[in-house]
C-alpha cells in the first residue's frame, strides 16, 4: 500500500510537470498567470496595416528628420511578414514588398507596444475602412492603421496639421514599424519567396 501511494505521488508530480514545460495552464490555486507562463503570448490573429499619407508641401521641409511624416505604408500578416513600402501612391493596386519574417519575440514586443499606446482599447477605435476610401487632407499628415486581434477587427485614425504637433502615439508605432522593417538602413535586400531546389525530376522519364 505505501509503495502505490509513492508511485501515485510521483505520478502527479510528473503531470504537473509535463504541464508546464508543454506550455499548458498552471495548476489551479498557484497564483500564476497564463502570461508569466507565456510571455510572448499575442493574439494568433494579430496583424496590422499602417498607412501613412504625407503631403509633399509638409515632408519637404526636414524630410531626414522626421521620419514619422513620410509617406509609407506597413502591412504586418499574422505569419509575422511584414511588408513595407514608402510610397502609397495607389494603396490599393498594389502589395508593399515583402522585408522580412518577424520572429515571435517581434510580434509580442509590436503587440505590447500596441496595448501600451492604447490601441487595444476598442472603445476608443473606430470601424475599419477601406484604404481606398480615405482623402488625405491637402498641407497635412494622416495616419490609418487597422489592426485585427482575437477576432476582432478595428481601426484608429490620426492627423497632424504639421511636421511639429506629430500624433505621440502613431509617432512611436511608425518609428517602430521603420526599425522592424529596415527601412532607414541602405542597402538592405527585401526576403524573397523561399524556393527549395530538389534537382531533377526522377519521375520526368515516365510522363513522357
Amino acid at each position: 500500500m505505501m509503495r502505490a501511494k509513492v508511485n501515485s505521488s510521483l505520478l502527479v508530480g510528473l503531470l504537473l510537470l509535463t504541464g508546464c514545460v508543454a506550455g499548458g495552464p498552471p495548476p489551479p490555486g498557484t497564483g500564476v498567470t497564463r502570461s508569466q507562463v507565456d510571455p510572448l503570448e499575442v493574439p494568433a490573429d494579430f496583424s496590422l496595416d499602417l498607412t501613412v499619407w504625407a503631403d509633399v508641401a509638409v515632408a519637404a521641409g526636414q524630410p531626414d528628420a522626421v521620419p514619422h511624416v513620410r509617406a509609407g505604408r506597413f502591412i504586418l500578416f499574422c505569419d509575422g511578414s511584414l511588408h513595407w513600402s514608402g510610397s502609397v501612391k495607389d494603396p490599393e493596386d498594389e502589395m508593399p514588398p515583402l522585408r522580412r519574417i518577424l520572429r515571435r519575440a517581434d510580434m509580442a514586443a509590436l503587440w505590447t507596444l500596441i496595448r501600451q499606446l492604447g490601441m487595444d482599447d476598442l472603445t476608443n477605435a473606430t470601424p475599419a475602412v477601406n484604404v481606398r476610401l480615405v482623402e488625405p487632407p491637402p498641407g497635412q499628415v494622416l495616419y490609418l492603421a487597422v489592426l485585427t486581434g482575437n477576432g476582432q477587427r478595428w481601426a484608429f485614425q490620426r492627423q497632424a496639421a504639421s511636421p511639429d504637433q506629430p500624433d505621440p502615439a502613431m509617432t512611436s508605432l511608425v518609428a517602430r514599424l521603420r526599425e522592424l522593417a529596415w527601412a532607414d538602413q541602405a542597402g538592405v535586400v527585401p526576403v524573397g519567396p523561399l524556393r527549395y531546389d530538389f534537382g531533377d525530376d526522377p519521375y520526368a522519364r515516365y510522363r513522357q
